[in-house]
């Protein structure tokens, strides 16, 4: 006890702890007056420490964009949500904070590491380096590439109807979400590697991986917050990991498979990759396109880096699509009027028999179910924080500028439920975007963000989108399903967590149907 008592007493000891003291109350008092966004309106608590962030995402399961959204109601547009950061609620300022490339758009390192995908195109920080490693992505994700790969969209598309006819008059529920979550993971794999993960095939659609990709999303909050855990985990050994989550077993097999596939690219050269252009079951992939045609230099080519800008592409092109197509047939089947509609669109003598994603953008209700569809499932629900490093920023009508380096972010969720733009903004109604105000709400669509890191996937995702519905609901008897809702509320769809990805209700079982008699295709037997 005394010696205890001896060394708190120590001058060393006593400096150190004093110094602690000093540090926090200046850190405090700089947060609180001196901070370039001191000025900026929010809760006190929140502007002093982030642990105010922490409680609503962590501790309250993803429930901060929701405070958010009760700090504009009491403070206004721009409220201060953490030490650094601004959010800006204003719909006409979404175009100047997510800007094109007339100016410098950075990422805030803070919360680029919350997936730990810093080295791939979707965590870069740095403007000129994400410039040159999008650059990379953007040929492949075209709309003229995704045209030219469309069979590969319709094959999954395809067996996904034949696996749902085999349950035609079966009278046993079929989940949705995680036949789309299977349907989105082939079509990645497919489209973008060259290799489907035959989600498809298996008898359930492989739940578990709709689960991982979640719970995944899940802890990006955790990981904002403590980014070092990154660093210990990366550190673990795979078996280890799959041993305490065996779902990850499933997560590695592909990130390896990814590897391998770079690995087997490398070693062929441009030899082999002429050849594989010429043999249509084995076309190019996007790793033969980073390694082989695009211009990054050879620190930009490790496999460590390919195989996590592959897995970013798969984590990014699965729960987001599959949360739309989900939510869009929702609507659809509880809304009998909206999908007749529908279907006498796509049973019209004008519609071919077999459209084609072209064919299906051409249909007005079609294309105005997609546009409602992807307004109510918000593409992600977290706010995409930007910098602009060089120049300050001014929302409209507010009297204060947003000073050069700030974070600022806007939240998707909030423009997309802006009442004063969609009236009725919780009804699902898509001739909303036939009337003659629709090239004005297009203004604020924007599932896929904008600018210069706009979702480089986009065209993927409509295509599926698109195809998808088009299939499903064109004539019953011509390839289209009798689907019916099975214990399947409006719950199952609206957001109640932000996981950065939109999640409903904890605990729901997600959207399922029942395959009603008449679902057979005409001329092919279903998949059993």
């Amino acid at each position: 006890m005394e010696s205890a008592q001896s060394l708190l007493s120590h001058p060393t000891v006593i400096l150190v702890a004093a110094l602690l003291v000093l540090y926090t109350f200046y850190g405090a008092l700089y947060r609180l007056c001196l901070s370039p966004v001191a000025h900026f309106p929010g809760p006190r608590l929140a502007a002093l420490t982030f642990w105010y962030e922490f409680y609503y995402d962590v501790v309250r399961k993803g429930s901060y964009t929701w405070e958010i959204m009760r700090m504009h109601e009491k403070y206004g547009p721009v409220v201060r949500i953490n030490p650094y950061e601004l959010h800006v609620s204003d719909p006409a300022f979404y175009d100047q904070l997510y800007a094109g490339p007339g100016r410098r758009t950075e990422k805030w390192s803070w919360s680029a590491k919350m997936f730990g995908t810093t080295d791939a195109a979707v965590g870069t920080v740095s403007h000129e380096l994400h410039r040159l490693r999008r650059a990379a992505l953007n040929p492949f994700f075209s709309k003229r590439s995704v045209t030219r790969l469309e069979p590969v969209i319709q094959a999954n598309v395809d067996k996904l109807c034949q696996r749902l006819q085999a349950f035609t008059g079966t009278a046993q529920p079929v989940n949705l979400r995680d036949a789309f979550t299977a349907l989105s993971a082939d079509v990645i794999g497919s489209f973008a590697f060259g290799r489907s993960y035959g989600f498809l095939d298996v008898p359930d659609f492989n739940p578990g991986w709709h689960k991982l990709m979640i719970d995944l999303s899940r802890g990006t909050h955790l990981m904002k917050q403590f980014g070092w855990l990154y660093t210990i985990m990366t550190h673990i050994p795979q078996k280890l990991v799959s041993i305490v989550h065996p779902l990850t077993k499933e997560l590695f097999d592909v990130q390896n498979g990814i590897t391998q596939q770079i690995e087997e690219i490398k070693s062929k050269g441009t030899e082999a990759l002429s050849k594989a252009a010429d043999t249509e079951a084995h076309a190019p992939t996007i790793l033969h396109d980073i390694l082989h045609s695009s211009k990054l230099p050879a620190s930009e080519l490790s496999n460590h880096r390919l195989t996590e800008e592959g897995f970013t592409l798969i984590g990014a092109g699965t729960v987001t699509s599959a949360h739309t197509l989900a939510t869009t047939v929702y609507h659809l089947l509880a809304n009998p009027e909206q999908l007749a509609h529908l279907r006498a669109e796509l049973a019209s003598p004008s519609t071919p028999s077999n459209p084609s994603w072209t064919d299906l953008e051409q249909l007005p209700y079609l294309s105005a179910v997609v546009a409602e569809g992807l307004r109510l499932s918000y593409g992600v629900s977290h706010r995409l924080p930007r910098i602009s490093p060089d120049t300050a920023l001014h929302v409209p009508n507010y009297a204060l500028a947003i000073p050069p380096g700030t974070p600022v972010s806007m939240t998707q969720m909030l423009l997309h439920d802006n009442a004063d733009i969609f009236g009725s903004p919780r009804a699902f109604l898509p001739h909303r975007w036939l009337g003659p105000d629709a090239p004005e709400l297009r203004r604020f669509l924007v599932p896929f963000s904008r600018g210069t890191r706009q979702c480089v996937g986009m065209n993927l995702a409509y295509a599926e989108i698109f195809l998808t519905l088009g299939r499903l609901f064109r004539p019953v008897g011509e390839g289209g399903l009798a689907l019916e809702l099975w214990q399947t509320g409006r719950s199952d769809v609206d957001v109640a967590h932000d996981f950065f990805n939109p999640v409903p209700r904890l605990g729901s079982k997600g959207v399922r149907v029942l395959v009603g008699k008449g679902s057979e295709e005409r001329g092919e037997g279903g998949e059993v």
